[in-house]
């Protein structure tokens, strides 16, 4: 009974709508086929009585319209087709669409809209004539429960309520997999306010919120870099993350981890954790090209033309790999006193009891002696406390094997170990296969047994740190030149050869340096005490001081300084370090003390050549008289005397060398003379 050509359309029905229809297919077939029609009905009506819907007269009205009309799709019952249910008008449907998209909430109100136009006498666009009521005393198919099959899509209701930006969850996502890139290939920025209030003791009078500017390798997982600073109070402002610690970062990163010379994406965004185009084509220049910046891209814009443009921000899908890590970082923390909770409904309401007894606790401190204040216990953890334990914490994730990173097996990122009993530890299988084969046979057949293979993921940590040998380093030059002349200052070599200051922003207590300077060339120079040179230290590698000339010659590039540690005093090796340090300076300031000691010794040695001729009765010829006398009298160099001499009578003794014996002669005398 359908035609060949509706088979595509018939194919489109839901299955009990097809089966219901080759039921009535049967039925008026058979029909069709009877002498008497009459009867046939009857007898079928009461052979699926059983079935709701084929009732005699039920019958009866299908045949008689497949009779008229020869179409097969009057079988449809349009009450059980989801597409069907309500014929409404395609065009009252986009003005029910549009009432819902209006209200901000939710659409209930727009359908109590859509009735008052209606009893109001208003048009409804799709119906030349008002609609009639039916017995629910609305018109067909307006009820709420149908109208809202009609209703907008998510992505729509989002997208008019909210903006662009929020409905792209709703919009298919592009996925990308780390497995086929390098270590180093990808470099992620970006900055962290973790959810925990800390102290900072002699600088705010009430707990802040610890900040973090960090740098993940995509492909590993592994942060690489990360630096922290306490929230500052000034003048009643929160002093946050800035540009400089961004600089900072990179620079830290670009000298002391490196870059990958077949190319090296920095992935920021526009905020804290942004480059500047002055320094991008800084970077480019460096690195011959290595380095490019992948910015993430403003999201904001109106979802359509005559919309108000919503205020830009950042893509968070644009580094979702240190997002998660970020997520993982506040559930690691989540144990320490003074959580905030991941936002406002999630905070913890003893928060402000516990705020308001730490702040009392920071203001009695004020009135209390040095040695009480160390007493007191305060209802927050201490800012380098809680520092330290970042510390910790970040060292364990980055060794963690027990994760489910994307791509992990695709990128081969596995290990296979082996261990031939339960109490020895786990052995890589490349040991065994670096065994002669004898032994590996035997290993082999004493592993089968479970337990004593496996395959595990490695870690962060370990895919970092084993491919991380590729990367390049760029000079300790570019950091002044990456940090400029605003982040930097003058300081003067104290008269101890030592450079010593206090920074907030390298920790408590006074940082020294040595005044010994490592040239770019690699040889080294000790700087001249009491004078001012111009120098940077970055917060992320503080174990180094970069000088500059300071002056008219201001940002002409010297070297690096050392930084000099306090040493603890039980620290044997660290002592024995540290004393080595002292003795090569001390050996440096004797040079030239001893180059014009030298010169001394020399001339004593002289005179006690001249001396033991005269007293041995040697005879002495003139020109030696004349230099003789030359001496006592002018104070001129060795050549010079030797020109005088030759003047005399043309020969000169300037080149005599004297023996080590004699050397030691004179001294052991002047020594008993004194």
């Amino acid at each position: 009974m359908i035609p060949r050509h509706d088979n595509p359309e018939f194919a489109q029905l839901p299955d009990r709508i097809k089966k219901e229809i080759t039921l009535w297919e049967k039925i008026l077939e058979e029909i069709c086929r009877a002498e008497k029609k009459g009867e046939a009905i009857r007898e079928l009506s009461l052979q699926f009585s059983h079935i709701r819907g084929f009732s005699e007269m039920n019958i009866r009205r299908k045949y008689n319209t497949i009779r008229r009309t020869n179409d097969w799709r009057c079988l449809i019952n349009h009450s059980k087709h989801p597409g069907e249910k309500q014929r409404l008008p395609a065009e009252f449907i986009e003005f029910w669409k549009s009432l819902c998209e209006k209200n901000q909430r939710n659409s209930r109100p727009a359908h109590r809209e859509l009735i008052r136009r209606w009893e109001a006498g208003m048009d409804i666009p799709g119906y030349a004539d008002l609609p009639s009521a039916e017995m629910n005393g609305l018109p067909r198919g307006w009820t709420y429960r149908n109208l809202m099959r009609h209703a907008p899509t998510k992505f729509e209701l989002t997208a008019r309520r909210k903006g662009r930006s929020a409905a792209a969850k709703y919009r298919p996502l592009v996925f990308t997999t780390r497995a086929g890139l390098k270590v180093g290939q990808y470099y992620i920025f970006d900055d962290l306010e973790h959810d925990i209030k800390v102290n900072v003791l002699g600088i705010n009078r009430q707990a802040m919120r610890p900040l973090e500017l960090c740098a993940l390798d995509l492909v590993s997982g592994c942060k690489i870099a990360w630096g922290m600073k306490p929230t500052i109070e000034n003048d009643g402002k929160k002093e946050k993350l800035k540009e400089r610690e961004m600089r900072f970062l990179l620079a830290h990163i670009l000298t002391n981890i490196g870059y990958r010379k077949q190319g090296t994406i920095l992935m920021v965004e526009h905020g804290t954790a942004a480059i500047r185009p002055d320094i991008e084509e800084k970077l480019l220049n460096w690195t011959d090209g290595a380095i490019t910046i992948n910015r993430s891209g403003i999201q904001g814009a109106a979802a359509f033309a005559g919309m108000y443009e919503g205020r830009g921000k950042g893509n968070p899908r644009f580094k979702a790999a240190l997002e998660s890590h970020h997520n993982l970082v506040h559930n690691e923390l989540a144990a320490l006193p003074g959580q905030m909770g991941k936002d406002r409904d999630s905070s913890p309401e003893e928060l402000h009891g516990r705020e308001k007894h730490n702040n009392a606790l920071i203001r009695a401190m004020a009135a209390l002696p040095a040695e009480r204040v160390d007493l007191l216990r305060l209802p927050f953890l201490e800012y380098n406390q809680f520092a330290s334990i970042v510390t910790e914490i970040y060292r364990l994730i980055d060794r963690r094997t027990e994760h489910d990173l994307e791509g992990w097996i695709e990128a081969g990122f596995v290990e296979n170990e082996f261990r031939l009993d339960e109490q020895f530890p786990w052995q890589p299988l490349s040991a065994m296969l670096a065994l002669p084969p004898e032994k590996q046979t035997a290993i082999e057949a004493l592993i089968e047994r479970p337990g004593l293979s496996r395959t595990r993921r490695l870690s962060p940590w370990e895919v970092w740190s084993r491919n991380c040998a590729e990367l390049v380093k760029l000079p300790g030059w570019i950091v002044p030149e990456l940090l400029g002349p605003d982040y930097g200052c003058e300081r003067r070599l104290k008269k101890n050869t030592l450079f010593e200051f206090e920074d907030r922003e390298l920790g408590p207590g006074t940082h020294r340096y040595e005044g010994i300077l490592t040239k770019p060339d690699g040889t080294q120079e000790l700087l001249k005490p009491d004078e001012a040179y111009f120098t940077h230290v970055n917060p992320f590698n503080p174990e180094e001081l970069y000088i500059s000339a300071a002056g008219l010659n201001q940002g002409a590039y010297l070297g690096v300084c050392r930084r000099w540690h306090k040493v603890q005093r039980d620290d044997l090796e660290a002592l024995h370090r540290q004393m080595g340090r002292a003795a090569k300076i001390e050996r440096k300031l004797l040079e030239p003390v001893a180059k014009r000691g030298a010169e001394i010794i020399r001339h004593r040695l002289e005179d006690a050549r001249w001396n033991a001729r005269v007293l041995s009765g040697a005879p002495v010829l003139p020109h030696e008289k004349a230099r003789d006398q030359f001496i006592k009298n002018t104070s001129v160099s060795k050549k010079e005397l030797a020109a005088v001499i030759s003047d005399h009578d043309g020969s000169a003794d300037d080149d005599y060398e004297f023996s080590n014996e004699e050397i030691a002669a004179v001294l052991s005398k002047d020594e008993q003379e004194a």
